[in-house]
């Protein structure tokens, strides 16, 4: 049998998609790792991310942003609001909405959890080089920065 690594054929070795999953697999067994022992999944960390980074946002802008329907962003919104994440606010400019917005302790776990995420990042990087891993992100945003947004 042909293989580089051991139960990996050769010619998938070679195919851009197998070797993209393979990576993402890698990160994201990396990544989840860290997440669960903080007590957060992957999506409320993205909830999280974008209403920091963003400010106060409403469940259905987030919704949109993230790529979710308004039943999965409202599972997420509870469970954020449960641990005491985020809170929700009325919209001043609309009475029927509500605004998201990070707690104090929202922010703190956001901040742990982006130290768990870099490093999870560092250690699938660990076998490139610093400038080689920065071509690499630097590559990979030039090909989701060149398609067009997926409705």
């Amino acid at each position: 049998m042909n293989e580089i690594i051991p139960g990996v054929p050769a010619a998938l070795m070679e195919r851009m998609s197998f070797l993209l999953k393979r990576a993402y697999a890698l990160l994201e067994d990396a990544i989840e790792l860290g997440l669960t022992q903080l007590n957060i999944s992957g999506r409320e960390f993205a909830v999280l991310t974008l209403i920091e980074s963003e400010g106060p946002a409403s469940q259905q802008r987030l919704a949109d942003r993230v790529g979710v329907d308004r039943t999965t962003m409202v599972a997420l919104v509870d469970a954020l609001e449960e641990k005491g994440l985020v809170n929700r606010l009325r919209d001043p400019s609309n009475r029927r909405a509500y605004l998201l917005q990070t707690t104090e302790a929202g922010r703190k776990r956001l901040r742990d959890t982006l130290k768990a995420v870099k490093k999870a990042e560092q250690e699938i990087l660990a076998p490139l080089s610093s400038a080689e891993s920065a071509t690499l992100t630097r590559l990979l945003q030039c090909l989701v920065q060149a398609q067009p947004p997926r409705t």
